[in-house]
Parts: structure tokens; sequence; C-alpha cells
């Protein structure tokens, strides 16, 4: 079984800043004013959910199918039920589509080894689901480095 979770330095901003947060939060609760309060706790709360979301989000492949868990939710299918694999290019960022008997799933290559990811996934499905685009993708990665940075410097 293999995981595949959003890369660690895109992760590690997140948990920083909700920790910077609750700081400032718990500063403001001790000698703040009542805005400050509610805006720091807002920023916080929010911050906090998108943290656990990144951190939370994992892909599993198996011999016998492939599991999505995001957000405490956890979605098994097996190899069976996905229909279509697809992507879209943009510049550096790429989005690939997972088409199932249950609905439809995109993520990114903000994922850690999205290649090896993608490659298993066209050698379980086979020729007629995976998209052509994806065979050359997975020939030539392309890296998205740019979020990445953008997400330290904020």
């Amino acid at each position: 079984m293999s995981v595949y979770k959003i890369k660690k330095t895109f992760r590690f901003p997140f948990v920083a800043v909700t920790v910077l947060l609750f700081a400032l939060f718990a500063t403001g609760m001790a000698m703040g004013e009542l805005w400050e309060r509610i805006l720091t706790g807002v920023l916080f709360i929010i911050a906090l959910v998108v943290a656990v979301e990144v951190s939370e989000r994992e892909f599993r492949t198996s011999e016998n199918g492939l599991q999505i868990r995001k957000f405490f939710r956890t979605k098994n299918f097996a190899w069976a039920e996905i229909t279509h694999l697809g992507t879209v290019l943009l510049r550096n960022k790429a989005y690939f589509l997972l088409t199932t008997t249950k609905g439809f799933y995109i993520f990114s290559n903000l994922l850690q080894d999205h290649t090896l990811l993608l490659k298993f996934l066209a050698e379980k499905l086979g020729g007629e689901k995976v998209e052509a685009e994806v065979k050359s993708y997975i020939e030539a990665p392309r890296e998205r480095t740019s979020l990445i940075v953008l997400t330290w410097v904020s």
C-alpha cells in the first residue's frame, strides 16, 4: 500500500501560520480589545480548518483499489469503478480528473510523488481509461514551485 499526501513544503507554512495565529489569539484574549479577539479568533479558526484539511488529505493505493481521504471523509474505489483519468495543464499547474461510478475527484501536482501515483493509476486502469496527455505528463512531469514559494512568502 502506498500513501500520497500533500507536499511537506506546502503543508508546513499552513501549520506555522496556524500556530502563530493561535499565539496572537491567546495574547489578544489576555489583553486585547473585543474586535481583536473576534478577528484573530476567526482568522485562527479558518487557518486551523485549512491546515487540518491540507494535512489530512491523502490518496492510498493498493492492489484492491484506491482510497481517497479528505477532511475526515474516506472514499474507497475498486479499480473497476474508476472509469477515466484525465488531465488539464496550465503552465506549471497540472490538475488530474479521476472519474468514477460514484462521481469525480480532482487532484493536482502538489501531491508528494504524484508521478508515481499517476504511473500506478495508469498501469491499473489500462490504456483505454487513461488519456494520452496523462501518459505524456508521466514522461515529462511539471513541478509547481511558484505556489510553494508564495505560501512561504505570505
